[in-house]
């Protein structure tokens, strides 16, 4: 390998561990677009798992209904112990950790990826899973109340 190369190789690995060393960004860029959360989904995720509904699990599991689903219980995946072992539930807040260093949720975490940087791409991508799921927050889930009308007394 030339001199070039191997600086190329050297800037890549130091590049990983500095990403690897990165401390994870709370926070989300905004309520997130689905749409757009599609697309960087495809980019980003699809070569590793799908999120249809029956789909068919590959290198990662299935994200259909992991929103809102204690992490390593999809079915039919072979996880890693520290996954099996997990009893979180993936919230926003969680899925926001993982897609920056999934090292920093799960110990042992076998899943490799470039950390999702740009806050708005990580709501985005957040957006997207949640419309893949059929676990309801509590504020699209609750309905609303209806207010009593008080007549007032006309005595």
């Amino acid at each position: 390998m030339g001199s070039k190369g191997f600086a190329a190789v050297l800037m890549l690995a130091l590049s990983a561990g500095a990403a690897n060393a990165q401390a994870i960004d709370a926070a989300m860029g905004g309520p997130g677009d689905a749409v757009h959360g599609e697309v960087l989904f495809k980019q980003r995720c699809s070569i590793c798992h799908v999120a249809e509904k029956g789909g068919k699990n590959g290198v990662g599991p299935v994200l259909y209904g992991a929103f809102g689903r204690t992490a390593g219980k999809a079915p039919g995946f072979a996880y890693s112990d520290g996954m099996k072992a997990a009893t979180f539930v993936w919230t926003p807040e969680k899925i926001n950790q993982w897609i920056q260093k999934p090292g920093s949720v799960v110990t042992g975490a076998k899943m490799a990826l470039a950390p999702v940087s740009a806050p708005q791409d990580r709501a985005d991508i957040i957006a997207f899973l949640k419309t893949k799921s059929e676990v309801k927050t509590a504020a699209e889930g609750k309905p609303k109340a209806a207010k009593k009308k008080v007549k007032k007394d006309e005595s």
